[in-house]
């Protein structure tokens, strides 16, 4: 029984070694703070996130992808699910629920990024989804995502923050975008690099999130300790709605709209209706972390609940699944 437990522990911890990680260090920087004059004698975050994007771009693939022309119904739906559905119900549930100045940007700029790189691969793939059809629509939604998370951000967020629209489309540019593209480059010239440096590389992205999460915050550290638990609560039910809302649609879409299979509909729910934390902690770092500090806040409860959400759904998928084959080994039984 105690093995059981802490074999259950172990896995726990591994599949969320990021929310973990990201905790500890929110923690650390309220009661272990990088001293003042650390922090203004160097930037350790703009290269930290280049970093990131370096290696997303390495291993971003586009096998597969040359028949994107045959899905491109499937995108543009898509599309329209995650980067034009989304932020837009998302200010109108930051509207309702009178959410404000820093819960508000963190909310809305969740929901302006496009897809996960990896979580929403592995959520699709554990709930049995189709591969091609994932693969299509994590690079297509990325893609697109270079166009419309500055529009997203410049639409929603606006004058809310106390930040140039223009500071933060030349941060993308040069801290998310061309580290990407030289990554993507190192693939093309190096084919097997990818594959030789998965094993150093893999937690590399996690590392630098925490160590950004710990720096960005550290500054902030009298302001953390003035939270509140009720300000928590408060940003939870907007989040669970938006993500359930979000996943009913694409539910929709794919098996309404666009008539997919199973596997192909499971694939695309996963892949347009979860949002990126590593990726949206990475732009508050580079963006807004000094004047939008509490803007982490909503980012990290949204991803808590979506997690939640979603290891619940694809556990109801499996049983279903594992019902309807148990139904059908019985009929041919009783066939037979």
């Amino acid at each position: 029984m105690t093995h059981r437990l802490l074999d259950a522990f172990r896995h726990l911890v591994r599949k969320n070694l990021l929310l973990l990680g990201i905790l500890g260090a929110i923690w650390l920087s309220m009661h272990h703070p990088v001293p003042e004059s650390i922090l203004g004698a160097f930037d350790v975050n703009a290269p930290l996130v280049a970093l990131i994007f370096a290696i997303q771009g390495l291993h971003m693939s586009f096998k597969g992808c040359g028949r994107i022309r045959d899905y491109a119904a499937m995108i543009g739906v898509a599309a329209l699910v995650s980067v034009v559905c989304y932020p837009l119900l998302a200010a109108g549930l930051s509207a309702l629920f009178g959410l404000e100045a820093d819960f508000h940007i963190g909310f809305i700029l969740l929901a302006s990024l496009p897809t996960s790189l990896e979580a929403a691969m592995a959520m699709a793939a554990s709930a049995g989804g189709d591969p091609l059809t994932a693969v299509i629509l994590l690079v297509s939604l990325n893609l697109i995502g270079i166009a419309t998370i500055p529009a997203n951000i410049a639409l929603w967020v606006g004058g809310a923050a106390h930040v140039s629209e223009m500071a933060v489309l030349q941060n993308l540019l040069f801290y998310l975008f061309i580290p990407a593209i030289a990554g993507q480059l190192l693939r093309r010239a190096f084919p097997t690099l990818p594959a030789r440096t998965e094993r150093m590389t893999r937690h590399v992205p996690m590392v630098c999130i925490v160590i950004l999460v710990y720096t960005s915050c550290s500054s902030e550290s009298a302001l953390f300790h003035s939270l509140r638990l009720s300000d928590l609560a408060h940003i939870i039910i907007p989040c669970v709605l938006l993500h359930v809302i979000m996943v009913g649609a694409a539910h929709v879409a794919s098996r309404k709209w666009l008539r997919m299979e199973i596997p192909a509909s499971r694939s695309f729910l996963f892949i347009t209706a979860e949002k990126p934390m590593s990726l949206s902690v990475a732009l508050w770092s580079m963006t807004y972390a000094a004047h939008h500090p509490l803007a982490i806040f909503p980012i990290l409860v949204f991803y808590v609940c979506q997690v939640v959400f979603d290891s619940a759904l694809v556990a109801g998928m499996l049983r279903n699944d594992l019902t309807k084959a148990e139904a059908a080994t019985q009929r041919n039984t009783a066939t037979d």
